[in-house]
């Protein structure tokens, strides 16, 4: 059984975008923690058998990854991904040359995340989607949650953990302080 594995990256206060809701406006403040963090973040993506994310983030990062090149390119179009969504307009998805590399689940995505799940041996990340990590979290499918802390506070913005249904505990796995940007990654598992 695979296991869903969260890569998010959030402020000091949880906030991953600013105050309007303008994701470019998360450039400024996470930049230099994730040029920091790229060689640890390449890692992961490498070793990742699945990549999941919610239409937001799909729609991001198709536009971007299947037009570039390199070693965390190579990672991103190779690795088979999957787009989870409740969008019933979204009946289709590409990834540039790398057509094949994705799929679309619609249905009742608890089962279907579930399903894949079961389906992949190893990691499954999610990077971003902060609907999708919610949703996730709320339905007992997500195992871990690898977050990069940035230092600074915006006070104000959408924020990652928003609209969790009840109490989880997590069990400390790993750290990684970034010291030239002052960025903090926390690992957690959690406890069931």
């Amino acid at each position: 059984m695979g296991k869903i594995i969260a890569s998010v990256s959030c402020t000091l206060d949880g906030v991953y975008t600013g105050p309007y809701g303008d994701d470019n406006n998360m450039v400024s403040w996470a930049m230099p923690g994730i040029i920091d963090s790229t060689t640890d973040n390449l890692v992961m993506f490498q070793k990742a058998d699945a990549i999941l994310m919610g239409r937001v983030n799909y729609e991001g990062l198709a536009s971007y990854w299947p037009y570039q090149e390199g070693e965390f390119a190579e990672a991103m179009n190779k690795t088979p991904k999957y787009v989870a969504t409740r969008n019933r307009e979204l009946t289709e998805v590409q990834w540039g040359d790398f057509g094949d590399s994705i799929s679309l689940l619609t249905g009742d995505l608890n089962e279907r995340v579930a399903a894949l799940k079961s389906d992949v041996q190893g990691c499954i990340i999610v990077p971003g989607s902060a609907g999708l990590v919610q949703s996730l979290l709320n339905t007992g499918l997500l195992d871990e949650i690898n977050m990069i802390i940035h230092p600074v506070i915006l006070g104000s913005g959408k924020r990652y953990l928003d609209s969790i249904a009840a109490r989880n505990d997590l069990k400390l796995i790993g750290t990684q302080l970034y010291e030239t940007s002052g960025s903090m990654r926390l690992r957690y598992k959690f406890v069931k």
